[in-house]
Protein backbone atom coordinates (compact mmCIF):
# COMPACT_ATOMS: atom_id res chain seq x y z
CA UNK A 1 0.00 0.00 0.00
CA UNK A 2 1.55 3.64 -0.90
CA UNK A 3 0.92 6.58 1.07
CA UNK A 4 0.72 9.95 -0.22
CA UNK A 5 0.46 13.44 1.45
CA UNK A 6 -1.42 16.05 -1.00
CA UNK A 7 -3.18 19.50 -0.13
CA UNK A 8 -6.92 19.08 -0.63
CA UNK A 9 -8.40 22.28 -2.56
CA UNK A 10 -11.84 22.94 -2.53
CA UNK A 11 -13.12 25.03 -5.99
CA UNK A 12 -16.36 25.03 -5.12
CA UNK A 13 -19.56 23.63 -6.18
CA UNK A 14 -18.24 20.30 -4.99
CA UNK A 15 -15.43 20.44 -6.83
CA UNK A 16 -12.06 19.14 -5.33
CA UNK A 17 -8.90 18.52 -6.57
CA UNK A 18 -5.39 17.52 -4.64
CA UNK A 19 -1.82 18.78 -5.54
CA UNK A 20 1.25 17.90 -4.41
CA UNK A 21 3.42 19.49 -2.02
CA UNK A 22 5.98 20.26 -4.98
CA UNK A 23 3.04 21.86 -6.94
CA UNK A 24 1.92 24.40 -3.70
CA UNK A 25 3.50 27.47 -3.60
CA UNK A 26 1.09 29.70 -1.53
CA UNK A 27 -2.32 30.28 -0.13
CA UNK A 28 -3.68 33.72 0.04
CA UNK A 29 -6.53 35.08 1.31
CA UNK A 30 -9.00 37.92 -0.52
CA UNK A 31 -5.90 39.55 -1.95
CA UNK A 32 -6.18 42.30 -4.90
CA UNK A 33 -6.56 41.22 -8.14
CA UNK A 34 -6.76 42.83 -11.47
CA UNK A 35 -9.65 41.69 -14.04
CA UNK A 36 -8.47 40.86 -17.82
CA UNK A 37 -11.04 42.34 -19.99
CA UNK A 38 -12.05 39.93 -23.02
CA UNK A 39 -10.83 36.61 -21.31
CA UNK A 40 -12.30 33.67 -20.54
CA UNK A 41 -14.84 33.52 -17.17
CA UNK A 42 -12.71 30.42 -16.30
CA UNK A 43 -9.92 32.77 -16.18
CA UNK A 44 -10.56 36.26 -16.11
CA UNK A 45 -8.13 37.77 -13.03
CA UNK A 46 -4.59 37.81 -12.42
CA UNK A 47 -2.67 38.86 -9.89
CA UNK A 48 1.01 40.14 -8.77
CA UNK A 49 3.00 37.43 -6.96
CA UNK A 50 6.59 37.60 -6.32
CA UNK A 51 7.13 40.23 -8.99
CA UNK A 52 5.15 38.24 -11.33
CA UNK A 53 2.29 38.06 -13.33
CA UNK A 54 0.37 34.97 -12.63
CA UNK A 55 -3.35 34.05 -14.00
CA UNK A 56 -6.40 33.29 -11.44
CA UNK A 57 -8.26 30.20 -13.06
CA UNK A 58 -11.67 29.31 -11.39
CA UNK A 59 -12.06 25.50 -12.19
CA UNK A 60 -15.65 25.65 -11.07
CA UNK A 61 -16.90 27.80 -13.77
CA UNK A 62 -14.46 26.04 -16.30
CA UNK A 63 -16.01 22.54 -15.18
CA UNK A 64 -19.36 24.01 -15.30
CA UNK A 65 -19.59 27.08 -16.84
CA UNK A 66 -20.86 29.63 -13.77
CA UNK A 67 -18.65 31.55 -12.14
CA UNK A 68 -18.38 32.67 -8.61
CA UNK A 69 -18.07 36.05 -7.04
CA UNK A 70 -15.39 38.09 -8.66
CA UNK A 71 -13.93 39.35 -5.73
CA UNK A 72 -12.85 38.79 -2.24
CA UNK A 73 -11.74 35.39 -3.28
CA UNK A 74 -8.79 33.35 -1.47
CA UNK A 75 -6.58 31.50 -4.28
CA UNK A 76 -3.73 28.60 -3.99
CA UNK A 77 -0.65 29.06 -6.10
CA UNK A 78 0.62 26.67 -7.94
CA UNK A 79 4.24 26.13 -9.51
CA UNK A 80 4.17 23.34 -12.44
CA UNK A 81 6.97 22.78 -15.20
CA UNK A 82 5.78 22.89 -18.72
CA UNK A 83 8.37 19.93 -19.13
CA UNK A 84 11.12 18.76 -17.33
CA UNK A 85 14.37 20.81 -16.59
CA UNK A 86 12.74 23.99 -17.57
CA UNK A 87 11.97 26.99 -15.44
CA UNK A 88 8.72 26.79 -13.06
CA UNK A 89 5.94 28.66 -14.02
CA UNK A 90 2.94 29.73 -11.65
CA UNK A 91 -0.75 29.20 -11.80
CA UNK A 92 -3.75 30.46 -9.19
CA UNK A 93 -6.50 29.05 -8.77
CA UNK A 94 -9.82 30.10 -7.13
CA UNK A 95 -10.69 28.26 -3.74
CA UNK A 96 -13.40 28.61 -1.20
CA UNK A 97 -11.51 28.19 2.26
CA UNK A 98 -7.72 27.28 3.05
CA UNK A 99 -6.40 23.74 1.82
CA UNK A 100 -6.32 20.74 4.27
CA UNK A 101 -3.33 18.63 3.84
CA UNK A 102 -4.27 15.16 3.79
CA UNK A 103 -3.04 11.67 3.59
CA UNK A 104 -4.01 9.53 0.81
CA UNK A 105 -3.35 5.73 -0.26
CA UNK A 106 -4.33 3.07 -2.51
CA UNK A 107 -7.33 2.48 -1.38
CA UNK A 108 -8.97 5.53 -1.95
CA UNK A 109 -8.83 5.26 -5.94
CA UNK A 110 -12.09 5.44 -7.33
CA UNK A 111 -13.07 5.98 -11.03
CA UNK A 112 -14.62 9.46 -12.20
CA UNK A 113 -18.05 10.35 -11.43
CA UNK A 114 -20.85 10.77 -14.44
CA UNK A 115 -20.75 13.83 -13.31
CA UNK A 116 -17.13 14.91 -13.53
CA UNK A 117 -16.44 12.73 -16.86
CA UNK A 118 -18.60 14.56 -18.65
CA UNK A 119 -16.28 18.08 -18.09
CA UNK A 120 -13.80 19.26 -19.50
CA UNK A 121 -11.59 19.00 -16.37
CA UNK A 122 -11.59 15.17 -17.45
CA UNK A 123 -9.39 15.28 -20.05
CA UNK A 124 -6.96 17.01 -17.93
CA UNK A 125 -7.37 14.16 -14.68
CA UNK A 126 -4.44 11.84 -14.02
CA UNK A 127 -6.43 9.88 -11.17
CA UNK A 128 -9.30 10.21 -8.63
CA UNK A 129 -9.85 9.29 -5.46
CA UNK A 130 -12.74 9.49 -2.58
CA UNK A 131 -11.75 11.41 0.27
CA UNK A 132 -14.53 11.76 3.11
CA UNK A 133 -17.33 10.73 0.54
CA UNK A 134 -16.04 13.59 -1.98
CA UNK A 135 -14.45 12.69 -5.33
CA UNK A 136 -11.09 14.43 -5.78
CA UNK A 137 -9.24 14.59 -8.88
CA UNK A 138 -5.26 15.24 -9.55
CA UNK A 139 -4.91 17.06 -12.32
CA UNK A 140 -1.83 17.51 -14.86
CA UNK A 141 -1.18 21.04 -14.03
CA UNK A 142 1.06 21.44 -16.64
CA UNK A 143 -1.43 20.21 -19.66
CA UNK A 144 -4.43 22.61 -17.68
CA UNK A 145 -2.38 25.40 -18.62
CA UNK A 146 -1.35 24.49 -22.06
CA UNK A 147 -2.25 26.34 -25.28
CA UNK A 148 -3.72 23.15 -26.90
CA UNK A 149 -6.14 22.68 -23.79
CA UNK A 150 -6.83 26.38 -23.64
CA UNK A 151 -8.71 25.67 -27.06
CA UNK A 152 -9.91 23.13 -25.93
CA UNK A 153 -12.08 24.93 -23.55
CA UNK A 154 -12.56 28.21 -25.40
CA UNK A 155 -13.92 25.83 -28.05
CA UNK A 156 -16.28 24.13 -25.33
Amino acid sequence: MSISEAWLLDCGNSLAIAVGDHEMAEYHQQRSYHSVPGSPGYCSNVLVWQNNIVPVMDLSALQYGAGGELENFSVCVLNYQETPKTPLQHLALRVVRAPQKIRVDDEHACEIPDNLQSGILSQVCLACFNYDGLPVMVLDIARLCSAEFRDLANAA
